[in-house]
């Protein structure tokens, strides 16, 4: 299949819809800070990393102070989820709006079944990195604390 010119031309603008960013820059640091947060965690939760002093602080803790990191984790991660998810159920409204507004142009033909599948593939797996992958990890992290917490005694 070869492509004349009139059909690079369509091609390009759609490409440029489909490729732009899904995330605002605010939504994006939500995900930085889920993420992180959600790795710290299950560091803690697999491979036990559970500091018992800090030197630096002079502090110590004891086996009964992990069930409050733990809740203190948890909350941390939770804040970072629900951060995450508003921000970023903002941003994928703005993109489903953006096509459903657009009632002419390449968007348009876009949503007529005139995109490629590599296009199609290629914005939906976008939207499932950019939105559902975070916000499966930050599930799963706090799940993992949550068996931790529900098997050590208050």
């Amino acid at each position: 299949m070869t492509l004349h010119a009139s059909d690079q031309e369509e091609i390009k603008p759609q490409w440029k819809a489909r490729l732009q960013d899904l995330l605002s820059p605010a939504t994006r640091g939500k995900r930085k800070l889920l993420l992180i947060v959600s790795t710290t965690s299950l560091l803690f939760v697999v491979l036990g990393l559970f500091p018992t002093k800090i030197e630096t602080l002079g502090i110590t803790f004891e086996s009964k102070d992990k069930v409050q990191m733990v809740l203190l984790i948890s909350a941390i991660n939770i804040y970072a989820l629900v951060g995450f998810f508003l921000y970023a159920w903002g941003d994928f409204h703005l993109v489903k709006r953006s096509l459903a507004a657009s009632t002419t142009g390449y968007l348009d033909a876009f949503m007529k079944g005139k995109a490629t599948r590599i296009e199609s593939l290629n914005f939906y797996l976008r939207i499932l990195f950019d939105f559902g992958l975070p916000l499966g990890y930050g599930g799963y992290a706090i799940f993992r604390l949550y068996q931790i917490f529900k098997v050590t005694p208050l």
